[in-house]
């Protein structure tokens, strides 16, 4: 099954920034990315971190957010950002399965890991692979991917969360979920055992650039920080993907930093 239609694997533009930052609160940082080929080594992930370029299509971009504490999570996330490095030539040939593969072997490393160090540890996925005129999204956790079109902003992916099963149930309110304490519960996500991984990601695909001009993808220490609305004005208020990463970033801090915050802001042009 193929990512793009036939033809799509050409030449267009993206501009991009990312910052990755540890936060108030946390000691160290358990996050991590994949951005058009560079990830962050463990002595990066213990200190800010901020990039800005460009890229040409296919490419790839992805946000990984770790878990288990101490440096369980920054290993996760690390060995998520690393295999996916190891796939990437296949994933650009434009196959769903070289995703699959990847995410995959990702989880199998991860639970080796685990085996071998008596460890519990985990990472979400937030990954999306630019062609010509469309992108295609993957997801595992409650990381987020967002869209914006003519300043509206529209988030793309659904969370793999206790509280986002309630409300698909009709057991919670929509706006009850960010708050809720059953949001930090995962049911999916890069590291569970072989007898509960659900081996495929979710897959939000073709998203054309006509309707889809701005992406972000981020950690959960950004979109549990700032409401959508305050994502949304950021988003619209400043031009380049630097200084919008920037203040995206700054907004959550402010707004307490209780867990580390990665954000990644492309912008498209056919």
């Amino acid at each position: 099954m193929k990512i793009f239609p036939e033809g799509d694997l050409m030449s267009a533009r993206l501009k991009f920034a990312l910052r990755s930052e540890v936060g108030k609160v946390r000691t160290n940082n358990e996050d991590n990315f994949f951005c058009n080929g560079i990830y962050m080594s463990d002595e990066e992930s213990k200190r800010p971190f901020f990039m800005s370029g460009t890229a040409e299509v296919p490419c790839i971009f992805a946000v990984f957010d770790g878990m288990g504490g101490h440096d369980c999570g920054e290993l996760a996330s690390f060995t998520a950002a690393e295999t996916l490095s190891e796939h990437s030539a296949e994933i650009l040939k434009g196959e769903h399965e070289a995703v699959d593969s990847y995410v995959k072997a990702a989880n199998s490393k991860l639970t080796d890991l685990m085996n071998a160090k008596g460890i519990r540890t985990g990472t979400t996925m937030v990954l999306a692979v630019f062609g010509q005129h469309f992108f295609t999204a993957y997801n595992l956790g409650d990381s987020r991917i967002y869209s914006m079109k003519d300043g509206i902003l529209t988030r793309i992916n659904d969370d793999h969360t206790v509280a986002e099963d309630m409300v698909r149930e009709g057991r919670l309110k929509p706006e009850r979920a960010e708050d809720s304490r059953w949001s930090n519960i995962l049911t999916r996500y890069m590291g569970m055992g072989a007898d509960e991984f659900a081996s495929c990601p979710d897959i939000y695909a073709l998203r054309g650039y006509d309707e889809n001009k701005r992406v972000l993808l981020c950690s959960d220490g950004l979109n549990k920080m700032l409401k959508h609305r305050e994502i949304s004005g950021l988003m619209k208020n400043y031009d380049s993907p630097e200084e919008t990463v920037n203040a995206l970033t700054e907004a959550a801090i402010m707004k307490g930093g209780l867990d580390n915050v990665t954000c990644i802001v492309i912008d498209i042009e056919e």
